[in-house]
């Protein structure tokens, strides 16, 4: 799935390492409520955005993108963290609108 965002990860957005990707999966699953969509799901980090604590993770169950921003402490409401879900296309489309922008 990483190869895929290759094609349009641009500023601020950047792919992540094998270890990073493990440390902000690990921190998506310690904030997720029981009643959060991703909840449950397994989950692997691909890419994050370097000024801010969003991360993009592949969402297998689902066959799609998540964006998440995580806030780094434990939630007990389904509304966070935030995620945005995604297919390819959708997940191109914003990415490349963030770029614009940035």
């Amino acid at each position: 799935m990483r190869e895929k965002l290759k094609n349009f990860i641009n500023d601020p957005w950047w792919l992540i390492s094998t270890s990073m990707s493990e440390s902000l999966t690990k921190e998506l699953e310690k904030e997720l409520s029981l009643t959060h969509i991703l909840y449950g799901k397994e989950a692997v980090a691909m890419a994050r955005r370097e000024d801010n604590d969003d991360v993009i993770f592949w969402i297998k169950k689902l066959n799609k993108y998540a964006v998440v921003h995580l806030t780094y402490s434990k939630e007990t409401s389904n509304d966070f963290p935030i995620t945005l879900l995604f297919t390819l296309s959708e997940l191109e489309e914003y990415c490349k609108t963030i770029s614009k922008f940035y």
